[in-house]
């Protein structure tokens, strides 16, 4: 395959535009663009980058149904075992029936396949493009400045929490019109107590969902074309509104892909500025000490907090954890009904008032969700969904394993932030099952569009290598 950016004709260059769009309004989830232009809750919120995104595939049309076509056939080996497991679960509906209307269950049903359709052209589109000759840093600029307006909003955000601002007003009703999202956890949630502390939220509308978008868009930082002090600056504040979410999922997931960083990059041929890090680690333990310090010493009690939120971890009275644990303990008591082929795909939230523990009830939301994404496969779709999810998992890790050790230095380092990023959004599911948001699903097909073109020899790589970030 040739790297070399190719020709491309009018309609490519306006899907091209509109695709670095859609990177930029990823997070903006919370806006239901047909409720903010109707005024009707139509039940179902249509996001700005699914409406963006599906004006990409309408003006590629034929040329991305030929690219899928020509390479179906390869990467049958990792869809096919899902897609199969998917359909099969549908006998989950008569061996562990809901005591729903059929019609009902299976309009359910249905809807999981039209809402994967979305995302995994999330996934196709990337690839698409980079096969073109669209490099990952061309990609990685809009959507990190996608990230930076989150920062903005997030700012205006904790302002208009103390004190009332009249354009944040209209701006929060326009961008928590999807009623398919929740807009909840404005405040710190703390010892059973809503605290006077705002939760950053951007326009994603749920703290949990801000964090998890950029897990992904703090490593990319380091994949544009900007300066270094840019970068540096870009990311440092990225990461303190990640901080400022007060999701520790967020935060134990921002761990764990920070400790993979360091495991593969010791084992790769990756020359690292081991330094320099070094001294960016310290600058940053430094200020947090500072900060830390000069608020003890000013008697300033919310110093404490970020403890406190991870000590809250291991309450066992604290609603925020029973939630998430009487619904795993609802999903491990439908698994239990229908181990084979799951309860059937988007069934959970039926089964939820009948399994779960009595006290369990009080966590009732308007759809019961798992808050475990691989829990909520082997919940639905059974021993089969769960073991094609493990195997597409490992053929993907293997392959990108293969990559870092195998392939050339400067294309490792693009991959090995990627595969930073993507581990630090898909670890956090395991603590959240809304599969949904369209970055999780662009991270994928960011990751398998640099796999797909790792072999491009003569491709101009325009990215930050180790030494110069």
């Amino acid at each position: 395959m040739n790297g070399e950016a190719q020709p491309l004709g009018w309609r490519q260059q306006w899907a091209w535009r509109l695709f670095q769009g859609t990177l930029f309004t990823l997070p903006w989830i919370g806006l239901g663009v047909l409720t903010v232009i109707t005024g009707r809750d139509f039940g179902a919120g249509l996001q700005p980058a699914w409406l963006l995104l599906a004006l990409v595939v309408l003006l590629l049309g034929p040329e991305l149904w030929a690219f899928l076509r020509f390479h179906i056939r390869s990467w049958l080996p990792n869809i096919a075992p899902a897609a199969v497991a998917l359909v099969v679960s549908l006998a989950g509906l008569w061996i562990a029936p809901a005591g729903e209307p059929l019609g009902v269950v299976l309009l359910r049903f249905l809807k999981q396949f039209v809402q994967l359709d979305i995302m995994l052209a999330f996934v196709l589109v990337p690839i698409y493009f980079m096969s073109r000759g669209r490099t990952l840093s061309q990609m990685a600029g809009p959507l990190v400045l996608g990230a930076v307006f989150q920062a903005v909003y997030s700012l205006f955000q904790g302002v208009h929490f103390y004190e009332p601002l009249a354009a944040m007003t209209g701006l929060e009703k326009i961008f928590t019109s999807n009623p398919a999202i929740l807009a909840g956890s404005e405040q710190l949630y703390l010892g059973n107590v809503l605290r006077d502390m705002p939760r950053l939220r951007g326009t994603a509308c749920e703290p949990l969902y801000l964090g998890n978008y950029l897990l992904l868009a703090v490593p990319l930082v380091w994949l544009t074309q900007w300066g270094r002090w840019q970068r540096n600056l870009a990311g440092g504040v990225l990461l303190a509104v990640l901080i400022l979410t007060w999701s520790r999922g967020a935060w134990l997931a921002g761990a764990g892909a920070g400790l993979l960083f360091l495991l593969i990059a010791g084992r790769t041929r990756i020359s690292l500025p081991w330094r320099g890090l070094l001294r960016v680690a310290l600058v940053g333990v430094g200020l947090g000490l500072l900060v830390f310090v000069v608020g003890v010493l000013a008697g300033r009690s919310e110093v404490w907090l970020p403890w406190q939120r991870l000590q809250q971890s291991f309450s066992t009275v604290d609603w925020s954890n029973l939630t998430r644990l009487y619904s795993m303990q609802a999903a491990l008591r439908a698994f239990l009904l229908s181990p084979i082929t799951g309860i059937g795909w988007g069934q959970f939230g039926f089964h939820f008032p009948m399994l779960v523990d009595p006290m369990g009830l009080q966590s009732m939301f308007s759809w019961p969700v798992v808050n475990n994404f691989p829990l909520a496969i082997l919940c639905e779709t059974g021993v089969l969904g769960f073991g094609a999810f493990l195997w597409a998992a490992f053929r993907l890790n293997r392959q990108v394993w293969q990559s870092l050790t195998s392939g050339p230095a400067d294309k490792a380092w693009e991959l090995l932030i990627l595969a930073v990023a993507v581990g630090g959004v898909w670890l956090q599911l395991l603590t959240f099952s809304q599969y949904n948001l369209p970055h999780i699903w662009l991270g994928v097909g960011l990751l398998l569009g640099s796999l797909f073109t790792r072999g491009d020899g003569d491709q101009q790589v325009t990215t930050a290598t180790p030494e110069q970030a």
